[in-house]
C-alpha cells in the first residue's frame, strides 16, 4: 500500500488537495482511502452516550458499530499503525493520509503564510510543497497553489509506484 501524507496548518487545503488527489487516483482505476487525523480536540464526533462507548469503557479493546455503510470503530487508543493494518486488510492500495505531521510517510506540505514556513524544519520525508508564495531554497518541487491538478498529476507520475 502506496502512502502519501497532506499536512499544513489548519484551514491551509489539507482537504481540498486531498479530495482532489483522491478522485484523481480514483478515476485512474486505483483503490483510493484517506485516513483524517482529528486534532482540533474533544470525543469524535457520535461517540459520546452511545452502546459502543459504554463497551469501550467497559474494557473492550476496540468497539464498534455499523450503519447505513458506515463502520465507526473506537478504541482506547489508536497507532498508525493499528489504522494502516486495516486499510491494508481493506484491499487499499493507496491511502492519503490527512495530519499526522509527526509520521514518517511522504509528504505534501501546504504553506498558506510566510510564518508557516517553519513547519518544513519541523517535519520529515518532505516530497512536494504547494503554497502561494514564492519559496526559495526549498529541496523539493514547490507548486503554486493554482497548481492542485498539476502537483495530484506529479504524485501520479513520480511518486505512487502503484499508480504509475
Amino acid at each position: 500500500m502506496e502512502i502519501i501524507q497532506i499536512v499544513g496548518f489548519k484551514n491551509s487545503g489539507k482537504t481540498t488537495l486531498a479530495s482532489k488527489l483522491i478522485a484523481m487516483l480514483s478515476e485512474s482505476g486505483h483503490t483510493v482511502a484517506s485516513l483524517k487525523h482529528h486534532g482540533h480536540g474533544g470525543a469524535p464526533i457520535g461517540l459520546e452516550n452511545t452502546d459502543s462507548e459504554k463497551h469501550k469503557q467497559a474494557g473492550a479493546v476496540i468497539s464498534g458499530v455499523e450503519g447505513d455503510g458506515i463502520l465507526q470503530l473506537s478504541a482506547a487508543s489508536w497507532d498508525v499503525e493499528q489504522m494502516l493494518a486495516i486499510y491494508q486488510l481493506m484491499g487499499v492500495e493507496v491511502l492519503v493520509i490527512e495530519g499526522f505531521k509527526k509520521e514518517p510517510f511522504p509528504k505534501v506540505v501546504l504553506i498558506q503564510r510566510k510564518e508557516e514556513v517553519v513547519l518544513l524544519e519541523q517535519i520529515e520525508n518532505v516530497k512536494a510543497v504547494l503554497t502561494p508564495l514564492a519559496l526559495k531554497d526549498v529541496s523539493c518541487p514547490v507548486f503554486n497553489i493554482t497548481e492542485i491538478e498539476a502537483l495530484c498529476m506529479w504524485i501520479m507520475r513520480n511518486f505512487l509506484k502503484s499508480a504509475s
